[in-house]
């Protein structure tokens, strides 16, 4: 409770019997021990919790995520009550979420609240009685106003009081806190099956909540928690009646549900292995297949399967696909590492060995239809052939970025999408994910050479963030030229995301490029680039808003460099004070905005190794305000500084310097020195100190004060070829969070 300060007062809550609830868990992902011993309480009945959710059979992507919230929602709880425990364990199965404690309290511990009130002096009157305002503090909090005393505070002298808080039964506070966490859990995507606005993964059909072997009233999804749980949907009949929390794990086994996960994980890998092995070879590795297993049966028994060998002349990925995206089956390969499929899977069947042999037939039949449609599109496919073109920036790129590779790109350019025309990935979408794959087994089979194969193979990598970059040179070309074309098209089309969406992977396409150009420390001008892509599209229609286009796309590849830079632990203000630099550009102009990913990289990563130099600060310190007092000027400047019209030798010592810096970074940018420029700029120090003691930069007279002003401008655009320092943190921005720099001069 929160007691008043003055009139409302301060509380500070005191437990009688030690430290409260700690669910401290270990390394282990779940059900580690926690220390939830209250010290002096010396040895306590401890009691056992129970709570599981009943559902309809949960997506298997959803079971791990859910069962983390309530492991960590179930130790939160417990603290917040101060209830201690011992373990907290879970338990997760397509058609249940579980959590069990053990040596839970019986009752929360007793405290004692310290709360002061109004201020001693308005507590008694002239005649030493209590005033309304202590007897309504004392009235509100159920206390006697003899039990008040002086505290003295750094405030002053308040009303004191000691409350006494008995601990509530354990069974009396949980009910709240078991529906809190069942409603509160959250899923990718959820249903409303109530009149009201619940929602979960999939309808709630049953709740059980025990405390040791009392039924803990839990009400939640329109049910009211009790001691029945349910066992196997098909083998098993009626509910499981649970005389005690601790029959859950053995009552479940004996109505066939394993519901403890780890140990089905564990039964599955074991067996799957074994009967691969007893096929002659060893299981295709996939721990996200097993985990999918796992959460996809309640009872799961294993078995192995044959399809005709003739398939296995199918690509590989093709059977593979068949396989486990399909069926969720496990490939066979000849041995433990290799890529030689065996013509035999091994599934998992939620039941038990029970008309096994049915199943195994069933499971063949359908596999093998499986394949005979994707034999059915291989074999069209190739005879199809595979010249098709199509357009692409290929070539273009080539020419700049790996000469040697432009012939391969280009033919592979041309070939590359050849495979959308095709049976296996055109007629629909079981096939889909191999797109590319594909066109790259149908250039080998068509007598391509293997540097245009793997290019059409690879030019759709990196299909997210995870997801390997494009191996080969003529590959990653490829892959660019792919990305660059499927961005330029979507900005054109006005198809540009938009918040946290990104319907048709423009971000995803724009974060490839740049994964592969820093990667692969290629050096691309983006600008030219985006010309180059929106050539065609503009001269197709020239009532398109080029400027525009342009303008927008400059600040997508900001963006994404931002992304990239982000990826590789550039600080935020590093990133700042790079991308707002103002790079000169191969033809001499300067575009703010556009920048080379690749020659970003490098200057971040050289201001975060300047950054420690003790030299550094004093810079950026002189650079923000050189900034601060740009910004603050409002009147157009001149094109350049008049020398003649300077009167001060300070002005004369800062133009000199500025001239030195100029002709002694020139070169060190020519060859992305950067390193070597950040010292040749300090170098300008004392001439700026200088400056500014002796000279008035906002004098009086205008054309004194514009000249100055412009004198200050070439100096921050030296800096700002590289980078806006403006932007970095010093030491005393981070205590303070603003910068204590003055704007005047």
């Amino acid at each position: 409770m929160a007691g008043p300060e003055g009139a409302s007062g301060r509380v500070r809550g005191r437990q009688r019997q030690g430290r409260g609830a700690r669910g401290r868990r270990s390394g282990r992902r779940f059900g580690a021990r926690g220390r939830g011993r209250i010290e002096g309480e010396g040895c306590r009945v401890s009691h056992e919790l129970l709570f599981e959710i009943g559902a309809e059979e949960i997506p298997p992507s959803y079971v791990l995520p859910a069962l983390e919230q309530l492991e960590r929602g179930m130790r939160a709880g417990l603290a917040e009550l101060r209830l201690e425990f011992d373990r907290v364990l879970v338990h997760g199965a397509p058609r249940r979420l579980a959590v069990a404690v053990t040596g839970l309290a019986g009752r929360q511990p007793d405290r004692d609240e310290e709360v002061t009130g109004p201020q001693w002096s308005a507590a008694f009157d002239g005649a030493g009685r209590p005033t309304r305002a202590l007897l309504g503090f004392c009235q509100g909090r159920g206390m006697d106003p003899k039990a008040a005393r002086k505290v003295t505070t750094p405030r002053g002298e308040y009303v004191g009081l000691t409350v006494h808080h008995a601990g509530k039964p354990a069974l009396e506070v949980l009910p709240a806190l078991l529906a809190r966490l069942a409603t509160g859990l959250l899923f990718p995507k959820s249903m409303r099956w109530l009149d009201d606005d619940t929602r979960f993964a999939r309808p709630v059909r049953w709740l059980t909540a025990l405390l040791d072997a009392d039924v803990v009233p839990v009400e939640a999804f329109g049910l009211t928690a009790g001691r029945e749980s349910f066992g196997h949907r098909f083998l098993a009949r009626g509910p499981v009646t649970l005389a005690h929390a601790r029959d859950y794990l053995p009552a479940l086994e004996r109505a066939f549900v394993l519901a403890d996960h780890r140990r089905r994980r564990e039964r599955i890998e074991r067996q799957v292995t074994a009967l691969a092995a007893a096929t002659g070879g060893a299981v295709h590795r996939d721990a996200e297949l097993i985990e999918i297993n796992t959460f996809l049966a309640e009872w799961p028994t294993p078995f192995s399967g044959d399809f005709d060998p003739r398939y296995v002349d199918l690509p590989n990925e093709v059977i593979v696909t068949a396989l486990r995206e399909h069926q969720k089956f496990f490939a066979v390969v000849r041995s433990a590492g290799s890529d030689a499929l065996l013509p035999h899977f091994v599934a998992v069947r939620d039941g038990d060995e029970r008309g096994l042999d049915l199943v195994r037939r069933g499971n063949q039949a359908v596999l093998t239809a499986r394949l005979e449609d994707a034999e059915f599109y291989w074999r069209t496919d190739l005879e199809r052939g595979i010249d098709r073109q199509i357009e692409s920036l290929g070539g273009w790129l080539a020419e700049r970025l790996a000469p040697d590779a432009a012939n391969a790109v280009r033919r592979a350019a041309l070939l590359c999408k050849v495979d959308l025309l095709g049976e296996m990935i055109g007629s629909g979408k079981e096939y889909a994910s191999l797109e590319g794959i594909m066109g790259g087994h149908y250039a080998r089979r068509a007598g391509e050479p293997e540097a245009v194969a793997a290019a059409i193979a690879e030019h759709y990598r990196p299909r997210g963030g995870g997801d390997a970059l494009p191996a080969t040179g003529a590959g990653a070309l490829l892959a660019l030229a792919d990305k660059l074309d499927h961005v330029a098209g979507a900005f054109v089309a006005g198809k540009i995301p938009k918040g946290s969406e990104d319907p048709y992977g423009v971000r995803r396409a724009g974060n490839g490029v740049i994964r592969i150009l820093m990667d692969r420390e290629l050096r691309l001008d983006l600008y030219a680039t985006s010309m180059e892509s929106t050539r065609i599209l503009f001269a197709n229609d020239p009532n398109l808003p080029h400027a525009e286009i342009m303008r927008r796309l400059g600040e997508f590849w900001r963006g994404r460099i931002e992304t990239g830079l982000d990826e590789r632990g550039i600080a935020y203000d590093l990133r700042e004070a790079t991308l707002e630099a103002r790079p000169i550009a191969a033809d001499g102009r300067s575009r703010p905005g556009w920048i080379d990913p690749c020659e970003a990289l490098d200057r971040a990563r050289v201001l975060a190794a300047f950054r420690s130099d003790a030299r550094f600060e004093p810079l950026a310190i002189l650079f923000k305000r050189v900034s601060n007092i740009l910004k603050a000027a409002t009147e157009p400047l001149p094109g350049a500084f008049d020398r003649a019209a300077m009167r001060e030798p300070a002005e004369h010592e800062l133009v000199t310097a500025l001239e030195r810096a100029r002709a002694k970074t020139d070169p060190l940018w020519e060859r992305r020195s950067y390193a070597e420029i950040l010292p040749a700029l300090l170098e300008m120090e004392q001439a700026i100190h200088t400056f500014f003691d002796r000279v008035l930069v906002n004098a009086e007279d205008t054309a004194t004060r514009l000249n100055r002003l412009q004198l200050l401008s070439k100096v921050r655009a030296l800096f700002l070829r590289g980078w806006d320092v403006s932007k970095v943190v010093v030491e005393g921005e981070r205590v303070t969070g603003a910068s204590t720099l003055t704007t005047s001069a």
